[in-house]
C-alpha cells in the first residue's frame, strides 16, 4: 500500500472512517527512484502530480545570493508539493537527499478522492496548514538561534517526525544528511556545523556515526533546541 505511511501518520491524529481508509489505500502510484541530490520538481516546474514520499528523505531549496537554502526536510509519509494543485508552477526546487523513492499520483486522482469526502478535504487541507507551521519555525530557528541550538532543534524535529512514523529504534534513526546539508538547512558554515555536531557529542547528547544519529539525552537535547514540538501538531483531534 503505497500511502501507507502517510495513513499511519495522519491516523495518529485523525480517526478516518474504513470508507476514507480504503480510498486512501486504493490510490496507485508511479513510482520513481532518485539519486543524491536529483531534483523532483525545479523552481518554475507546473506538475500535473503529486507525490508521497515512500522512503528517503526530499528537501524543499532555493538558491539565494549563489547559496544554497534548504527550507525545510520531508520525511517519508509526506506530500512535499500539494501546494501545486491549486497554485499550478512550484516556486522553490524539491530535491532528493541521499537516495528516496516517491510515489506520484496525478492531480486528477487526488481531487476526485478529496471531492468525494469532505473528511479526506479537510484531511488534505491540514497537511497544506501543517506545512506552514513548519515553515514558521524553519524561520525562528534560523533567524533567532545560536548555533547549538539551531542544530539540536533540528535533530529532534527529525527524531519526532520519524517517530511518528515508526522510523526511530530506541532514540536511533537514520539520516543521510551531510555536514552541508545540515549548514544549508541552519543558515551556518560546514566548518561550524562539524565544531557544532562534535560539541553535541561532547557533552554527551547524540553520537552520529555513518548515517546513524542516537539521542543519548532526549530531554536534555530538547533543552538546548527551544524543541516544543506543538508546530508538529501530533496530538490527537479526537
Amino acid at each position: 500500500m503505497p500511502a501507507s505511511l502517510f495513513i499511519k501518520r495522519v491516523e495518529h491524529v485523525i480517526d478516518l472512517s474504513p470508507e476514507d481508509r480504503a480510498a486512501l489505500g486504493s490510490i496507485r502510484v508511479v513510482e520513481r527512484s532518485l539519486a543524491h541530490r536529483e531534483p523532483l520538481w525545479r523552481e518554475g516546474d507546473k506538475p500535473v502530480q503529486c507525490a508521497v514520499l515512500l522512503s528517503g528523505f526530499l528537501c524543499r531549496h532555493k538558491v539565494a545570493n549563489d547559496r544554497d537554502q534548504i527550507l525545510v526536510f520531508s520525511v517519508p509519509g509526506d506530500f512535499p508539493d500539494l501546494q501545486t494543485l491549486h497554485l499550478g508552477s512550484i516556486d522553490h526546487n524539491v530535491l532528493s537527499i541521499g537516495a528516496s523513492r516517491v510515489g506520484l499520483i496525478s492531480h486528477e486522482r487526488i481531487k476526485n478522492v478529496i471531492n468525494a469526502s469532505s473528511r479526506l478535504t479537510h484531511l488534505f487541507w491540514r497537511e497544506t496548514q501543517l506545512d506552514a507551521a513548519m515553515f514558521r519555525e524553519w524561520v525562528c530557528n534560523v533567524a533567532a538561534r545560536d548555533s547549538l541550538s539551531r542544530v539540536a532543534h533540528l535533530i529532534c524535529e527529525m527524531e519526532a517526525r520519524l517517530a511518528i512514523v515508526g522510523l526511530v529504534e530506541n532514540g536511533s534513526f537514520n539520516l543521510p544528511f551531510t555536514q552541508q546539508d545540515i549548514a544549508n538547512a541552519t543558515g551556518m558554515s560546514n566548518v561550524h556545523v562539524n565544531r557544532t555536531v562534535q560539541e553535541l557529542r561532547k557533552r554527551g547528547l547524540i553520537t552520529w556515526e555513518a548515517r546513524t544519529v542516537k539521542i543519548l539525552n532526549k530531554k536534555a537535547l530538547r533543552e538546548l533546541g527551544e524543541f516544543v514540538p506543538d508546530y508538529l501538531h501530533q496530538h490527537s483531534l479526537a
